[in-house]
């Protein structure tokens, strides 16, 4: 038997001279910024508290200042290079008589499509229900093969909130189908 559940192929408009100018912008931003904090970080205190790392930054502001944003932009550069790896996931298809999860996903960045397929022996889900004051309550599936994540959907913070069958997805990967 096949379940299929899928949504509208997702679509974006950056690409990469977009993300690019975002950040070289927020490089600038961060730089400026550290520039103007390292000092505050010095004179926060009495004179004769001196805090070796502080004054590390005053005595080096520009390497800091280097240091601190380059740190930075390199974090965000990891989490959108495996934003656009793992591609965003529009349609999943559960093939019984294969033992098969097919996914479909799309990088947003050259609009490419991936067929993915995994063997129900080597998955494994994990599902969190998550509620934070910025974000609100959130559900998210992370789809493991050996172990390691290669997929995750976060079914209220994307287009997977309006499917009908949403629920049964959820309910489906909670009861193990792979183990029947």
């Amino acid at each position: 038997m096949n379940d299929r559940y899928e949504i509208e192929k997702p679509t974006s408009d950056l690409n990469f001279l977009t993300i690019g100018i975002k950040y070289i912008v927020l490089f600038i931003v961060l730089f400026l910024a550290s520039w103007i904090a390292i000092p505050l970080f010095v004179s926060n205190g009495r004179p004769t508290r001196v805090n070796t790392t502080a004054e590390f930054l005053f005595e080096n502001p520009l390497w800091s200042s280097l240091i601190i944003s380059i740190g930075v932009i390199t974090w965000f550069i990891y989490r959108t290079r495996k934003k656009y790896k793992f591609g965003e996931v529009f349609k999943i298809e559960f093939n019984d008589s294969d033992r098969k999860l097919e996914i479909k996903t799309v990088n947003l960045a050259n609009n490419e499509e991936k067929n993915n397929q995994y063997d129900y022996k080597n998955l494994s889900y994990d599902f969190q229900n998550k509620e934070d004051s910025l974000f609100g309550k959130q559900r998210i599936l992370k789809i493991n093969n050996y172990g390691r994540t290669v997929h995750e959907i976060n079914f209220d913070r994307t287009a997977w909130c309006r499917n009908e069958r949403i629920d049964k997805l959820i309910e489906k990967i909670k009861t193990g189908h792979n183990n029947v």
